[in-house]
């Protein structure tokens, strides 16, 4: 059976998990990287393989958590990626960052209805995408962005949770100028994990819904107008 690899290097940790192809997890790992993606990505992928008793070859698809989140962090893992891929004939699936950040357990769980993931993009602005909640699942109300942390909360309109690694540099800004109810998600689910991407990544696996290898680049936003549905 197929075997997939399930990868984020959107932050500062490599999160990579194989599974069979029903989606049951066979091996995973969690590892900060302190910025060194492009020196550990290979080799903890390789780890992961003789974890699980497996070889490269063994592996049919590779789900990619693709952006937006770090650029640089984002194209080693491209990079890498792509190279497998044309190497070894391996279909690619990509699942937008801010969706993994949104869907981490605790949040599906939890009062208010809407979830706000953001990352730290640098002076002042965010990552960010608007989710609203119902009955445990997600859906999206905002485009994927970059804006300024200040034009994201004139955007939600109810209490929110927020999540992200962006809450670090940005939480009292919100807690002082949010005009709603404001929580906030512990700092251990700010980041994406690559179990998370190996569930979305096996909806639109079912869907056939493959990228096109040459094609293939990271989810890049860049500032716009933003309107919440």
């Amino acid at each position: 059976m197929t075997k997939i690899l399930a990868l984020d290097t959107s932050s500062k940790y490599i999160s990579a998990a194989i599974a069979d192809g029903s989606g049951k997890i066979i091996a995973s790992a969690h590892k900060e990287a302190d910025q060194m993606q492009c020196e550990r990505l290979l080799p903890e992928i390789d780890n992961l393989l003789k974890k699980a008793k497996l070889q490269i070859g063994d592996i049919g698809i590779i789900i990619f958590s693709k952006g937006p989140g770090s650029l640089t962090s984002l194209r080693i893992g491209a990079a890498a990626v792509k190279g497998l891929a044309f190497t070894r004939k391996i279909k690619i699936v990509g699942v937008p960052t801010l969706d993994v950040i949104a869907q981490g357990r605790f949040l599906i769980s939890q009062e208010p209805s809407l979830v706000v993931p953001i990352v730290d993009a640098r002076r002042g602005n965010v990552y960010c995408s608007v989710y609203s909640r119902k009955e445990g699942r997600l859906s999206r109300k905002m485009k994927y962005s970059v804006i300024p942390v200040a034009e994201l909360l004139k955007q939600i309109k109810g209490d929110t949770i927020f999540t992200g690694d962006g809450l670090a540099a940005y939480g009292q800004y919100i807690r002082d100028n949010f005009k709603f109810k404001a929580e906030f998600a512990p700092e251990r689910y700010w980041y994406p994990r690559a179990e998370v991407v190996l569930e979305l990544g096996l909806g639109l696996i079912k869907k056939r819904k493959f990228e096109d290898t040459d094609k293939f680049t990271p989810l890049y936003v860049y500032p716009k107008d933003v309107q919440v549905r």
